[in-house]
């Protein structure tokens, strides 16, 4: 009747805490009155913990503090634990010092224990969940009704342990749901950007109410179309409906209708069949990525019109990026070879390529900004002058990671500067020989003139010649030359004006150019021939002629070209007391020895009865080619 007592109050104490799922209350409970029933001070639940291959000390009744809800015991082979598990049945020890079966744990020698007996535990399905022990401290032998009690005990603690188990897993699962219910609403609540949750028919299911339009009452459990009307139809609309059929997560950037800002919707399909909306304030991330696209535009619309080429090296890679202007400058069309050191280095002109390399080494481990002039060779051959900048840039260490510049071709630039040091130095070479023709000019005409008034005109007379040679200079190319019909039909019309048309006849090929050298010194030996023309002869008496004729031939072995040049007059009348003046001065001193000693030419000059003949033989430049 006792130990039916028992049973009875552990079933009412069962009633009264089954539903609170105090489990380790029970157990405890279950130890005490299994002890009070076979006259025990000591009584313990060992719950198996499979993954450790021990048993837990769950709870109990006698022990010293630190064993219950502390201890652990090894479920080996020699265990007495494992061996009723094993078994399924009792296993009885009357006296641990003289078992030599098992092994048993240091704690039940400091208690004391002399005895023990092992009862297995199993939940519904026969599945083993733990041992109830009942331990003695004096020797004593369990009988047959203490087996039978312990096994009806076990027997009903089993499934009030496997109901415990559900209630404190179920008490557990709605604790986990709580929690993460919690954490995902201060979540929800605690995010910047706004946050829905959709079912597959559209109602709404959780909405943060950030950054959306103002609507009347609660919007969760409505209808998405009934809360947001304006959404049907619409681009949103039509993105969300996709998503949620199509089961694809999409985006979309937006203003809504009626807004002044600009949002990034982006929508995500749900293991459940809902659809998670988020929504974020996209406006100023769209407009700087407008100023962007428009900085990038005015930067390429520079690049393009200036003609600048970029490139951008990652030196740890060893990868190069050339914009297309960059690649036209090497005579490529973009795409055509792909960028890179070796590709940069085999363009550049062999003079000029270990110059450039050299400075580009020197900017990488200086750190220096790189600036090189140099020439690369296009694959047709073309040959173009490029100025190089750039950067390194460097990592922690001091590597070089990165370089980026800019290139220009400046070959027009550089052939125009070329060919200003060519002019500069023509005109430096004009302006001593200038000098020169214009001191010996003044010597010859000081030495023919009586008076300083009869200077005075000469002199101005052939710096006026001179002044028109240096004109038709001007106007010419540093490869340009004067052609002597120039020269001459110049000469005479400024002395002669019209009236040369009718006295004065000029005949010869058109455009023998003449050595810049040359045409001072000639255009002075003619000046002075139009002159005495003018004052004694043809071109200053009416009715008479001048005739002007000239030639180009080869002379000499090696064929070199000369120009002839004949003038000779006709029907002039010399008083005689013109004669003397006519036949001396300067100009006969210029043609006779000036320009075989300055030129190299071969002159002749006669004074006959109807006016003068002139030959002047000229070695002329060399032919092009």
């Amino acid at each position: 009747m006792r130990r039916q007592r028992v049973l009875a109050n552990f079933g009412e104490f069962v009633l009264d805490h089954e539903g609170h799922g105090e489990l380790d209350k029970i157990l405890t409970e279950g130890c005490r009155l299994i002890a009070e029933a076979l006259d025990t001070d000591l009584a313990k639940v060992i719950q198996i913990e499979p993954e450790r291959a021990s048993g837990f000390v769950r709870a109990g009744i006698g022990w010293n503090e630190g064993i219950v809800g502390k201890e652990r015991i090894s479920l080996s082979e020699r265990s007495s634990e494992a061996y009723a598990i094993a078994r399924a049945a009792p296993v009885i020890t009357n006296d641990i010092a003289a078992e030599t079966r098992f092994h048993f744990p240091a704690f039940l020698r400091d208690h004391g224990v002399i005895a023990l007996v092992n009862v297995p535990i199993f939940l519904t399905g026969r599945r083993a969940w733990g041992v109830l022990q009942v331990d003695a401290r004096e020797p004593r032998e369990f009988d047959r009704d203490d087996i039978e009690f312990l096994m009806t005990y076990a027997m009903v603690l089993g499934p009030v342990v496997d109901r415990m188990l559900v209630v404190v897993e179920r008490e557990e699962a709605r604790r986990r749901l709580a929690e993460r219910n919690d954490r995902l609403r201060r979540v929800v609540d605690g995010i910047e950007e706004g946050f829905g949750l959709l079912a597959p028919d559209f109602t709404i299911l959780e909405d943060n109410r950030k950054l959306s339009p103002p609507v009347s009452g609660d919007p969760i459990g409505r209808s998405f179309w009934e809360v947001y009307p304006q959404a049907k139809g619409s681009e949103l609309g039509r993105m969300l409906e996709r998503a949620m059929d199509e089961r694809v997560p999409l985006a979309l950037e937006h203003r809504p209708e009626g807004s002044d800002i600009w949002l990034d919707t982006r929508a995500f399909p749900v293991a459940d069949g809902s659809l998670a909306v988020l929504w974020r304030d996209a406006t100023r991330r769209r407009e700087a990525r407008e100023r962007i696209r428009k900085s990038e535009e005015w930067l390429r619309s520079a690049v393009e019109v200036g003609k600048v080429g970029l490139w951008d090296w990652d030196v740890r890679a060893d990868t190069v990026v050339w914009s297309n202007e960059h690649w036209k400058m090497y005579g490529y069309e973009p795409g055509e070879v792909e960028p890179s050191y070796e590709a940069w280095i085999e363009s550049i002109h062999e003079d000029d390529r270990a110059r450039a390399d050299g400075e580009l080494r020197r900017a990488m481990e200086t750190g220096e900004d790189y600036s090189c002039e140099f020439r690369v060779i296009h694959p047709d051959g073309t040959i173009r002058w490029l100025q190089g900048n750039g950067r390194f840039f460097f990592g922690d260490e001091g590597q070089p990671v990165r370089m980026v510049g800019a290139m220009v071709d400046y070959t027009e630039a550089r052939e125009m500067q070329d060919r200003l040091g060519i002019m500069v130095a023509e005109l430096q070479h004009r302006t001593r020989n200038l000098i020169g023709v214009v001191k010996a000019m003044a010597d010859r005409t000081v030495r023919g003139s009586a008076s300083l008034a009869g200077f005075e005109a000469k002199f101005r007379a052939r710096l006026d010649a001179m002044a028109r040679v240096q004109g038709m200079l001007s106007r010419l190319g540093s490869e340009d030359r004067i052609a002597f019909d120039e020269l001459i039909a110049s000469e005479i019309a400024a002395l002669n004006g019209d009236a040369a048309q009718a006295q004065v006849r000029l005949d010869g090929p058109r455009g023998v150019k003449l050595r810049s050298a040359t045409v001072q010194t000639l255009a002075l030996a003619l000046h002075e021939l139009a002159t005495n023309a003018l004052k004694y002869g043809a071109l200053g008496e009416e009715g008479a002629r001048l005739a002007v004729r000239w030639s180009v031939e080869r002379r000499g072995e090696d064929r070199k070209r000369w120009l002839n040049i004949d003038w000779r007059e006709s029907g002039v009348s010399i008083p005689a007391e013109s004669e003397g003046d006519r036949r001396a001065g300067d100009g006969r001193d210029l043609i006779e020895n000036a320009l075989p000693y300055q030129l190299g030419a071969r002159t002749s000059l006669e004074f006959g009865p109807d006016g003068v003949h002139c030959t002047i033989a000229l070695p002329l430049p060399r032919d092009k080619g």
